[in-house]
């Protein structure tokens, strides 16, 4: 009897063992399970920072696409604004004077001609076409300042770049008076000269690729005969046109 009390005992040691590793091996399970919840917790964490990091970086590039679009949108108003300033204050004054310029520098005095106001005329019969072409070939322009002092009157700030005809203008007198001294001093009359030939003696000058330009600042004068800007032909104007040529004259005579 007290073998079998003695093997219950140890039956029920050896039951209590197993049931003890049981627990311990549930138990370890449950920690384990326990600390897996964690890794579970970290990835979540990481991936909410990925998806706050991705807005902010999408903020971010929205901003720096529409802060460039805006600038350059405020830049285009800006120029328009300026541009139609421009050309309702001084488009008109300029353009005629322009279309002046360009007409004399291609030697067409009959399209000038359009572009002066009043009764002034260009077109002469003492000049053949070479000769007009050749007047103004060097002619060249910078408008600087155009001011409409009111509704039909405006001044033209401009500097313009051509031949120094008082070189042209001493240079021709002196060939011409060589010519005639020489036709007398031959024995032959000045009656053997013909208009022509003192025309050759200036065209001679006018091609002469020596003749130094010069450049006059000066204001043009501008009024308005009906719809369209006139150029008022007087002696600011010519004198930048024909430089030296008035004091030439005045000094021969």
């Amino acid at each position: 009897m007290e073998e079998k009390k003695n093997d219950l005992k140890e039956d029920k040691k050896v039951d209590t063992k197993q049931e003890a590793k049981k627990e311990t091996k549930k138990e370890v399970k449950t920690n384990e399970v326990k600390k897996e919840e964690p890794k579970f917790q970290k990835v979540d964490k990481k991936e909410a920072k990925k998806k706050e990091n991705s807005k902010k970086e999408g903020k971010e590039v929205a901003k720096k696409t529409w802060i460039p679009t805006v600038i350059s949108v405020v830049i285009v108003l800006l120029v328009a604004a300026l541009l139609t300033v421009m050309i309702v204050t001084s488009s008109a004054p300029k353009k005629s004077l322009d279309a002046l310029l360009t007409n004399l520098k291609a030697g067409d005095f009959e399209k000038a001609q359009q572009y002066l106001s009043g009764d002034t005329n260009l077109s002469t019969d003492d000049l053949d076409q070479e000769t007009q072409k050749l007047l103004f070939d060097k002619l060249n322009w910078k408008i600087d300042k155009v001011t409409e002092t009111d509704e039909n009157n405006a001044t033209i700030e401009v500097e313009i770049t051509t031949k120094d005809f008082q070189t042209i203008v001493n240079n021709y007198m002196k060939k011409a008076l060589d010519a005639v001294k020489g036709a007398i001093t031959g024995g032959d009359s000045t009656e053997s000269f013909s208009s022509q030939d003192f025309e050759n003696y200036f065209i001679e000058e006018l091609k002469d690729e020596g003749i130094e330009t010069t450049t006059v600042t000066t204001t043009v004068n501008a009024v308005k005969e009906g719809k369209e800007w006139k150029i008022v032909s007087d002696e600011s104007l010519v004198k930048a046109l024909l430089p030296g040529l008035e004091e030439t004259v005045d000094s021969l005579s």
